[in-house]
C-alpha cells in the first residue's frame, strides 16, 4: 500500500489549491490499474487539523521536543505522524500577497527544526501553489525550498493559475510523476542545493554540544560520517510495500 498525504493551506471549500489536488488524485486512481499495489489518499485542509503557532522559543532546535506537541494542546502530533508515515509528500497553498497562506505558513514554522536534521530525506514529494494572478512563483520558491531543507525529492511543482490553469494534462503529468516516484527501483538523490545545505550544516553541528539535539541526531544517523547527502540517502533503508 502506498500512502499519499497532501496538506492544502486553504480554508476554502472551493479553494483551487484543493481542486488541483483532488484533480491528481483522479487521475492517479486512474493509473494505478497500472502497479499492483493500493494507493491510499489523505488530504487535509486547517478545518480538519488544529495547528498552533510556533510558541517562539525555538526550544525544538536545543532539545528535539516540540512542547506544544508534548502538551497535546493542538493536532501537530497526528499532522507530523501523517507526514512521517506517507510515501508521498503534497504541500499545498494558495498564494496570499506573494506569500504562503497564513495556515500554511504555521505547519512551515511547526516543522522548520525538521529541516536542519533531513528529516524527510529520500522522501519523494511536490509543492502545488495556486493563486488569481501574481506572485505564485515566490511562493513555489519558498514551498520548494523548504521541501529541499527536509530531505525530500521533489517533482516539479504545480501550478494553478488563471494564465495557466491546472487542468486534465497537467493533472495527468502530476499524476505520472508521482507514480513514478512512488514505483522507481532507482536510488533517490538530493539535489546541489541540499548538498550545499548539507556541507554547510555539517561543519556547524559537528562542533555543537554533545547535549545539543542537533548533534545527537546527527551523530546517531552516522550523518557526520557521510561525506555527502547522497551517501547518506544511500544509507537509509528502503521501505517495503
Amino acid at each position: 500500500m502506498y500512502r499519499i498525504f497532501a496538506y492544502c493551506g486553504s480554508r476554502n471549500p472551493q479553494s483551487r489549491t484543493l481542486q488541483a489536488i483532488v484533480l491528481i488524485q483522479q487521475w492517479l486512481s486512474s493509473l494505478q490499474d497500472s502497479i499492483d499495489t493500493q494507493i491510499s489518499w489523505t488530504i487535509c485542509t486547517p478545518k480538519d487539523l488544529r495547528i498552533l503557532p510556533s510558541d517562539g522559543t525555538a526550544w525544538e532546535f536545543s532539545t528535539g521536543v516540540d512542547r506544544q506537541e508534548l502538551l497535546g494542546i493542538d493536532d501537530s502530533g497526528r499532522l507530523k505522524t501523517m507526514i512521517e508515515h506517507c510515501d508521498y509528500l503534497i504541500l499545498g497553498s494558495p498564494t496570499y500577497g506573494h506569500n504562503v497562506s497564513g495556515d500554511m505558513k504555521i505547519v512551515m514554522d511547526r516543522l522548520c527544526y525538521w529541516s536542519h536534521l533531513f528529516y524527510l530525506s529520500g522522501k519523494p514529494g511536490m509543492p502545488l501553489v495556486s493563486a488569481s494572478t501574481n506572485g505564485y512563483l515566490k511562493v513555489g520558491d519558498m514551498l520548494e525550498r523548504f521541501m529541499d531543507s527536509l530531505g525530500i525529492v521533489r517533482d516539479p511543482t504545480a501550478y494553478n493559475t488563471y494564465g495557466m490553469p491546472f487542468e486534465n494534462n497537467e493533472a495527468q503529468g502530476a499524476a505520472r510523476h508521482i507514480l513514478a516516484a512512488l514505483t522507481s527501483h532507482e536510488a533517490s538523490m538530493p539535489n546541489g542545493y541540499q548538498e550545499e545545505l548539507f556541507r554547510s550544516y555539517k561543519r556547524s553541528y559537528i562542533r555543537r554540544n554533545e547535549q545539543n539535539a542537533e548533534y545527537r541526531y546527527w551523530k546517531k544517523h552516522r550523518m557526520f560520517d557521510c561525506d555527502s547527502l547522497a551517501e547518506y540517502f544511500a544509507s537509509l533503508p528502503q521501505v517495503e510495500h
